[in-house]
C-alpha cells in the first residue's frame, strides 16, 4: 500500500522496533526491475539496490514513474529522493545523463557517490563535456569518489579519454565563466596550484614533487587552519617540466602529471584529491593516449590500484613501466596493486614479472594474463634476468602465454615472493614434468605463508607426490585444481592418497576440483573427508564438471548422511551428467539440500565435451 516516499519515512521506526522493510524492497525489485540479480550475488540491502536502479533508470528516461502509484509522490523528485542511495554511479553511451544533473543533484552524489563508471562511452559535444567536467569535480575533486572505471570503448575518443584521466589524477582547470561554489569561500579565494577543495578532499590530500624551499603549509587549502606561504606565480617552483620519452616535439612536453586535453600543459590549473583505484578495461590505448596516461601516472602517488586489461599496449608498455618506475620513486607513492591483462604480450611474460617487483618493490598484490607471446624484438637482459630481489608480495596471479614456462624464471620468483598469501598460476605448460615437480616443490618449501593456492588449466597428473605435499601445508586455507586433469591416469592409491592428505589437514576450508575427471568412485572418496574421525575442516566443496552420474551423487549422499553431524555448507554439482536418470538425480538431490546448500544447473550432458567420454 505505501509509495517509496512512505517507505522511506518509516524506515527508521521500523529499525527502531526491530522491524525490516526488506521484503518490500525486494517485491518492489521484482515488479519494477523485472530481472533477477545472479545467484552468485548476495543482496545485503534490497532497500540500497532498488533506489540505486531507481535512479539510474529515471536518469536515463527508461522508467516511467507515473506508470506506477508506488514509485511517485507529489512531495519529493523521484532523483532527488534516490541520489543518496547512490554508491556507484554508471555513465553510459553519449552522457547525455549527466546534462540532466542540477547542482542541487550534483551535491548529493558527491556525498553518496564512491565509484564512478564509464561504459560504452561515445563522442559527445562541447555542452555535454562542459557538464561532465563539472560532474568529475563535484565526485572526485568534492565528493568521496576512489574509483574510477572506463569499461569497453573500442574506439575511445582521444580527448574524451584525457579529460577522465586528467580529471581523475586531481587537476581541474576553472571555469571563470561559471565558478564552483564548492572551491571558492568569501574571504579567500583558492590560489593556482594549490591543493584545494572542500573538508571531503583534505582527506586524501598527497604531498608534491615540491622543492626542499616550499613550506608543507602550501599545500592547505585556502581558508581552514595555516595561511598561504607562497603566491600565485610561484608555481612553477614546485611543478617542473617534463618531456615525453623519446619525444621532445612541443606538442608532447608538458608539466609534470598535467595534461590537458591537447596533452599541452595546463596553465593555472589546481589539484584537489584523486582517485585511489584506476581501472581501464577494453580500451585500446594509442600513442598519444598511453602518453597522457604516463604523464598523470608519474606523479599519481595517491593511486592504490592500477588495472589495465585489454588495452593493446603493445610497444607502449615500456612508456607504462617507465612511469610506474617513476612513481615508485615519487614521495609518498602509494601503488600497492597492479593488474595488467592483454592478448599478447611483447615483453616475455616472466621477464615482465621481474622488471615490475625490481621497480614496485612495494607492490603487494601482481596480476599478469596474456594468451600469447610476441617479442622478437625484444631484446632480453641476459644472464641476469634471472635474478629476482626479494619482495613483499601478498598476492600473486599469473596467466601464462601457451609458450611453455621458462622454469629458471619462475622459481627465483617464487623464492623472492616469500611472503605470498595467495598463489595463482594458469595455463602453465612445461617442457618437462621435472619442471612442473620443481616448481611445486619451491611453493611447499618457500611459500610457507600461503594461505590459498590455485592451479587452473595444468596437466599435473605426473606430480602426484609434490601435490600431496602441497596438501599437507599446515596454513592452507583454500586449495584449487581447476581442470589440472589430477585423476585423468591416477589410480584408487593416489585417489585415496589425496583424501587421506586433505583428511589430515585441519586448515582447509574451500576444496575446489572441477574438471579433473573424478567420476562417481572418486566423489564417493571424497565422502571421507567428513567421516568422525576426520580432521577436516572443509565447509566448500566444488566438485562440477566431473562426469558424475546421479547413481553416484546418491552413493555418496547417502555416504555422507552416515557420518553425522557435518561441516559442509556449499557443494557445487553443476555441469555434471546428471541428466542421465532425473528420477534417481531428484532422489539425490533432495536427500543433499536437506545437508548443505547445492549449486546446479539444467546442463545437458549431450553437449558434454569430447574428453569425459573416456569416464562415461
Amino acid at each position: 500500500m505505501l509509495n517509496i516516499y512512505y517507505l522511506e519515512r518509516i524506515e527508521p521506526a521500523a529499525v527502531r522496533k526491530g522491524l525490516s522493510t526488506q521484503s518490500v524492497w525486494c517485491k518492489l525489485w521484482k515488479d519494477i526491475m523485472k530481472s533477477k540479480p545472479s545467484r552468485l550475488v548476495t543482496v545485503m540491502c534490497w532497500r540500497k539496490k532498488f533506489l540505486e536502479a531507481f535512479f539510474h533508470n529515471v536518469l536515463r528516461g527508461i522508467l516511467d514513474v507515473s506508470a506506477d502509484r508506488r514509485l511517485h509522490d507529489r512531495r519529493f523528485s523521484p532523483l532527488d529522493h534516490s541520489a543518496r542511495h547512490v554508491s556507484e554511479l554508471t555513465i553510459c553511451n553519449k552522457q547525455q545523463e549527466v546534462t540532466e544533473l542540477t547542482p542541487a543533484l550534483l551535491q548529493s552524489l558527491a556525498q553518496s557517490v564512491e565509484a564512478l563508471k564509464f561504459l560504452h562511452l561515445r563522442s559527445s559535444d562541447s555542452d555535454t563535456q562542459k557538464c561532465l567536467r563539472l560532474l568529475l569535480h563535484h565526485l572526485i575533486h568534492h565528493g568521496h569518489v576512489n574509483k574510477v572505471s572506463v569499461l569497453s570503448w573500442p574506439c575511445p575518443d582521444n580527448q574524451l579519454l584525457d579529460l577522465i584521466l586528467t580529471m581523475s589524477a586531481g587537476y581541474w582547470q576553472p571555469d571563470t565563466d561559471s565558478p564552483c561554489s564548492s572551491c571558492l569561500l568569501a574571504d579567500s579565494p583558492p590560489i593556482s596550484g594549490e591543493r584545494s577543495g572542500g573538508p571531503g578532499a583534505l582527506l586524501s590530500l598527497q604531498p608534491l614533487n615540491i622543492s626542499q624551499n616550499v613550506p608543507a603549509s602550501s599545500t592547505s587549502c585556502g581558508g581552514p587552519g595555516g595561511g598561504h606561504s607562497s603566491e600565485p606565480n610561484d608555481l612553477y617552483d614546485f611543478i617542473f617540466s617534463v618531456s615525453a620519452v623519446g619525444d621532445s616535439t612541443p606538442e608532447t612536453s608538458c608539466v609534470e602529471g598535467v595534461t590537458s586535453v591537447g596533452a599541452s600543459p595546463l596553465s593555472g590549473a589546481m589539484l584537489f584529491r584523486s582517485v585511489r583505484a584506476l581501472n581501464l578495461h577494453n580500451i585500446p590505448l594509442t600513442l598519444p593516449s598511453c602518453r597522457s596516461l604516463c604523464r598523470l601516472l608519474r606523479s599519481w602517488t595517491s593511486l592504490e590500484r592500477l588495472t589495465m586489461a585489454y588495452n593493446d599496449l603493445g610497444a607502449n608498455i615500456a612508456l607504462v613501466l617507465e612511469a610506474l618506475s617513476a612513481l615508485s620513486r615519487s614521495p609518498g607513492c602509494c601503488l600497492s596493486v597492479f593488474s595488467l591483462s592483454d592478448i599478447t604480450t611483447y615483453v616475455p611474460m616472466l621477464e615482465l614479472v621481474h622488471t615490475l617487483l625490481r621497480n614496485l618493490p612495494n607492490l603487494q598484490l601482481l596480476s599478469l594474463s596474456y594468451d600469447l607471446e610476441s617479442h622478437s624484438e625484444w631484446e632480453s637482459p641476459g644472464a641476469g634476468a634471472a635474478q629476482c630481489a626479494d619482495n613483499g608480495l601478498q598476492q600473486l596471479e599469473l596467466r601464462f602465454p601457451h609458450d611453455p614456462v621458462l622454469v629458471e624464471h619462475l622459481v627465483p620468483v617464487l623464492k623472492a615472493s616469500s611472503s605470498l598469501v595467495e598463489l595463482s598460476l594458469d595455463n602453465a605448460t612445461f617442457s618437462d614434468q621435472d619442471d612442473l615437480r620443481r616448481v611445486l616443490r619451491v611453493i611447499a618449501d618457500c611459500n610457507v605463508l600461503l594461505r590459498r593456492l590455485g592451479f587452473h588449466d595444468m596437466k599435473m597428473s605426473d606430480a602426484p607426490s609434490e601435490i600431496l605435499h602441497l596438501l599437507g601445508l599446515s596454513r592452507l586455507e583454500e586449495i584449487k585444481f581447476s581442470f589440472c586433469r589430477l585423476f585423468e591416469t591416477s589410480s584408487a592409491d593416489f585417489v585415496a592418497e589425496f583424501v587421506a592428505a586433505v583428511r589430515r589437514n585441519p586448515s582447509v576450508r574451500i576444496l575446489t576440483l572441477n574438471g579433473n575427471r573424478l567420476g562417481n568412485d572418486g566423489l564417493c572418496a571424497l565422502a571421507e573427508l567428513y567421516s568422525p574421525d576426520s580432521l577436516s575442516g572443509i565447509i566448500y566443496l566444488d566438485v562440477s564438471s566431473n562426469c558424475i552420474k546421479p547413481d553416484g551423487l546418491l552413493r555418496f549422499t547417502k555416504k555422507l548422511e552416515g557420518c553425522g553431524k557435518l561441516t559442509l555448507r556449499q557443494l557445487d554439482i553443476s555441469q555434471n551428467l546428471l541428466d542421465r536418470d532425473p528420477v534417481l538425480a531428484r532422489e539425490a538431490l533432495q536427500a543433499l539440500e536437506g545437508v548443505c546448500r547445492v549449486v546446479r544447473d539444467n546442463w545437458d550432458s549431450s553437449q558434454a565435451f569430447t574428453d569425459h567420454v573416456g569416464v562415461m
